[in-house]
This record gives structure tokens, sequence and C-alpha cells, in this order.
């Protein structure tokens, strides 16, 4: 399935990293390496601030997508494609179900096994691709023509991009608790700005 920006010229995407820790203070030049969870894997594992449980892993998750819910409402942008680069292996799928069983309930199984490449998602779709994406069970991009593009990457970061720079939007994901900073350098990982031959 060959992925284009169909009939749209691009002449500008901003990009955003969305991510759950603080940026560098200006007399910083490396983040001192604190000891934090990174994956849903990690639940269950003892921090400085104690173990980290199912809730508290949903949580901070539920931030995530409800900073794309935000995007979305401020671009007043209804649904979204799906770009599908990987799924989970299913044996992996099914330990994460059997192990964190808080964390996927019937409507998001389902969901991964229905989803197809090129699906158009809305509603609570929405919600649970973006569960999907963060805790890596399914490595995709999401998109709506040339408004809004997210890109799920590791350790719980999250690229945005957009055809304009949303003040509006920016504000409520700092308001949500969560990081938001512009790309300050090209950014290569966005595959529907790449050939036809992907």
């Amino acid at each position: 399935m060959t992925k284009t920006w169909t009939g749209l010229e691009i002449n500008q995407m901003y990009y955003w990293q969305v991510r759950k820790y603080p940026p560098l203070l200006e007399s910083e030049k490396d983040k001192p390496k604190i000891s934090t969870w990174t994956s849903i894997i990690d639940i269950g594992k003892i921090y400085e601030d104690g173990p980290l449980t199912m809730s508290e892993y949903l949580r901070v998750e539920d931030k995530y997508v409800a900073a794309v819910l935000a995007y979305m409402n401020v671009l007043q942008v209804k649904d979204l494609e799906v770009y599908i680069i990987n799924k989970l292996k299913e044996e992996l799928f099914l330990d994460n179900i059997n192990l964190y069983p808080d964390c996927y309930p019937p409507s998001i199984i389902e969901f991964y096994y229905s989803l197809n490449d090129g699906d158009i998602l809305t509603g609570n779709h929405i919600d649970h691709i973006v569960r999907l994406g963060m805790r890596e069970d399914i490595v995709c991009q999401l998109r709506n023509n040339d408004k809004f593009f997210v890109n799920f990457a590791y350790d719980f970061y999250m690229d945005i991009g957009s055809a304009i720079i949303c003040e509006e939007a920016i504000n409520e994901i700092k308001k949500i608790g969560l990081f938001i900073d512009l790309w300050k350098w090209p950014y290569p990982d966005n595959v529907w700005e790449k050939s036809e031959d992907l």
C-alpha cells in the first residue's frame, strides 16, 4: 500500500516531542540519570517513589491519550488514518495481556486483532491506538491529511506534527502534565513524507 500525501503539497510540517520527562535546565548539559520507568514491561519494578503499579502506569498513559485528543480537538480533526509498520508477535502480545490484565480490557484486545493498515480511526479507537502505540504492541504512525501527525517512539516518547504552530494545543498538553518541545532539527521519521518505494 503506497503511502503518500495524495493530492496535497506539504510546504511545512512542525514537529514536537511529547514526553513525561522534564527538560534539561539551562545550567545542565546532560540530565542526571534518575531511575524511572520507560515501558509497560516495567510494571512491578521498584523505583525511587516505590513500585510501578498498573494503575500508576495507566494514569500516565491516560495523559498521552489526552494529549492526542486535545491537539485533535483544537485542530478540529475528527479521524486519523493508521500506517502500521509492525505488530508485536502474537505470543508476546498474549504475554502482556496475562501479565498486565488491567491494561487490556476486551475492547482493546478486539481492536488489536481487527486493526488493519490504512484504517480510519475515530472515537474510542483513537484511545486504543495511542495505548497500543505507547506500549509498542503496534509500531505505527497516524495522520489526518496534512493537518496532524502522530509517531510513537521508544521509552515513552511521542512525536506530534501539524501544519501550523498551535499554541492553544501546546498549552493544553502542558496542562495535562506532559512536556512538549518543538523539534529544532530536521525530522526524518515521518514515513508518509518518504519515497513511494516504501
